[in-house]
């Protein structure tokens, strides 16, 4: 059996070699010559899975270990027979803290967060409910957007107009083209335009949810509102000019922390040893040590904070990205960013510490318990 899989994916030749022959490719330049004899191909949201890779190819199994689907052209491979499957919510907690992160490293924001400020998502999924879960463990008051659930089963649902007017929006909203709500540019500069004074809008999901040109129109007529981007237009390229006027910019790299992508790695490999009938053992590299974290602070923002970016600090990563702003290759730029990007673990996964028992039972809900 032969498995093309993204290189990009810690552990996978060991996770899949138990199944057959694993070779490695960029996963943006996966082509139909390399899928013709296969019969598994394991992807990342960089490659387009569809009609055009796949005609005329062997491979009757796709798995994507990202939580996204709008990559893969679901009716053609259900057309074709071809199983397939993603991982929903591995990464989520992972997006979770980069949101965190950028809480704690934009000026302010933290505390007026903590002092009664709302927080605003747009896109009520995995990564939406595990962050307004995240939140309500901090204090921190919240409210949700999403057409495609019912309001009734879900009362943090409320309409557009109110989530936008939030101290923080948060956008994650999975990207869909069609059917009657569809997220591609769902938001104008004219909607966003309703935030309040300094307000932060955090977008984590899918780039082509807010056109760039909303973006730059917004900032030319709102300066006050800071933009946190992770996802951008056109990956890998990107609009210099709205980069640099943003408080943080990053490479999609909200859910690449070593958990997230183990979690997805496992859920795929799960499912393809279902495909085959087969036992699945779970080599893919073992356990990561885990941080340790001593916090000293005496208020709960020092000690969010403290913790926090300590695991995870948002403006390294947007300091290496301001380095590539420029570049004349910016599209390879941006794909070597996410190519070497260090190990990070996930705040659930470290000890965090603190001697002040009221300030520990913050640090769990820093990491998702109350």
């Amino acid at each position: 059996m032969k498995i093309v899989v993204d290189e990009n994916i810690p552990g996978a030749v060991q996770c899949f070699g138990q199944f057959g022959q694993v070779v490695t490719r960029s996963g943006r330049q996966i082509g139909p010559e390399d899928v013709l004899d296969a019969d598994a191909l394991i992807v990342r949201s960089v490659t387009k899975v569809n009609q055009a890779l796949l005609n005329g190819s062997s491979v009757k199994f796709v798995g994507s270990t990202t939580i996204g689907s709008d990559h893969l052209e679901i009716d053609y491979l259900r057309a074709q027979g071809v199983r397939f499957c993603t991982a929903p919510g591995s990464n989520a907690e992972s997006v979770v803290d980069y949101v965190l992160s950028a809480i704690c490293r934009l000026d302010g924001l933290l505390e007026k967060l903590l002092a009664g400020g709302r927080v605003g998502i747009v896109g009520y999924g995995n990564v939406g409910k595990r962050l307004g879960h995240r939140l309500s463990a901090l204090g921190i008051p919240w409210l949700a957007y999403d057409p495609l659930l019912d309001p009734q089963l879900y009362t943090c649902l409320r309409p557009l107009d109110e989530v936008l007017c939030s101290s923080m929006l948060c956008l994650h909203a999975p990207l869909t083209v069609s059917g009657p709500f569809p997220s591609v540019h769902m938001l104008d500069a004219c909607a966003l335009q309703t935030m309040p004074k300094n307000a932060v809008l955090l977008s984590a999901g899918r780039g082509e949810v807010v056109a760039t040109a909303e973006l730059l129109a917004l900032i030319d007529s709102r300066p006050d509102i800071r933009l946190a981007l992770d996802v951008w237009e056109g990956e890998p390229e990107f609009a210099s000019a709205l980069a640099q006027r943003c408080a943080i910019t990053t490479p999609h790299i909200a859910g690449y922390s070593v958990d997230g992508k183990k979690t997805g790695l496992r859920m795929v490999a799960a499912e393809l040893a279902d495909f085959l009938g087969r036992d699945l053992s779970l080599d893919d590299g073992g356990e990561s040590p885990v941080p340790v974290v001593n916090c000293v602070g005496d208020s709960a923002a020092m000690v969010i904070r403290e913790a926090v970016l300590a695991v995870y600090d948002v403006a390294e990563d947007s300091k290496r990205f301001s380095e590539i702003i420029h570049a004349a290759e910016r599209g390879r730029q941006f794909d070597l960013l996410r190519k070497h990007y260090p190990p990070r673990r996930e705040l659930a996964y470290c000890d965090l510490r603190a001697a002040n028992p009221a300030m520990a039972s913050l640090l769990r809900a820093v990491q998702g318990g109350i």
